[in-house]
């Protein structure tokens, strides 16, 4: 079924003031470091595994990812923002989509697996609710980790969320033990929307929902501007797709977790 999400009434996307603190971490047994954001009191809190896309940490990803760790702290949920890149000395190289891109899709893997290991290590996570969301390659690498059989039931996270991801044919043609929740532009040249939606088709073991939204590129949910070209791609921000995605994306979260 193709939901598509066309917003018709003019909004300013909900922008919080002020910062929230975020604590740089090493991730044990992985070269990925991480940026970690935690709620006010006790806890334990449900926790999310934050993926960046194949250009890593630039200004433009870590503001938009700022903006989701707002939104996710002020919902209760602790939020670690993974790092594969910057510890690495990799920019955007893993774009030019080569060997680059395939050595990095599989080891981002071990970092979500890692990261997944650390916050259930922590006193104030809920270590039965860990959930993980992806941007483009990171959200290319969730969909792995969702279907894959090579990830054991204790490492794996409770439900995902993927925005604008590459959904491959084989990839998510296999049975999902992971509900996945993908939110892609209709207007998206890069990772196309009709291939998530084909994947929907034949998704069986878990949920897999697609989220398409009107006049929205790769790369909506950054404060990028845009439209412009990048890599030979469309990419540029839309505030109100954005906006609606992250509520959808915490509705996810709660949907599959056990609170």
């Amino acid at each position: 079924m193709r939901v598509l999400v066309t917003v018709v009434v003019i909004v300013v996307a909900t922008a919080f003031s002020g910062c929230v603190p975020q604590e740089g971490v090493t991730i044990p047994h992985t070269e990925a470091a991480g940026f970690l954001a935690v709620p006010e009191g006790d806890g334990p809190f449900p926790a999310v595994v934050l993926m960046h896309g194949c250009s890593g940490l630039d200004p433009e990803v870590r503001k938009g990812n700022d903006v989701h760790v707002r939104h996710l702290v002020a919902e209760g949920f602790v939020a670690l923002i993974l790092d594969s890149f910057g510890p690495r000395r990799l920019g955007d190289v893993v774009c030019n989509e080569g060997e680059e891109e395939m050595e990095a899709f599989r080891y981002r893997q071990r970092d979500a697996v890692a990261a997944l290991r650390f916050l259930r290590s922590q006193p104030f996570v809920d270590a039965g609710n860990v959930f993980v969301m992806g941007q483009s390659h990171g959200g290319w690498v969730l969909n792995e980790l969702a279907v894959s059989r090579n990830i054991p039931v204790t490492d794996r996270f409770r439900a995902a969320v993927a925005y604008y991801p590459w959904c491959g044919d084989q990839q998510l043609r296999r049975e999902l033990h992971t509900p996945v929740l993908v939110l892609i532009g209709e207007e998206d040249d890069w990772t196309p929307a009709d291939r998530c939606l084909e994947a929907q088709r034949y998704a069986r073991g878990a949920p897999f929902e697609v989220i398409v939204y009107e006049h929205a590129h790769h790369s909506f949910d950054l404060p990028m501007g845009g439209p412009y070209r990048y890599k030979g791609y469309t990419v540029g921000e839309n505030a109100v797709a954005a906006a609606d995605a992250r509520k959808r994306m915490i509705a996810w979260f709660r949907e599959h977790g056990a609170f």
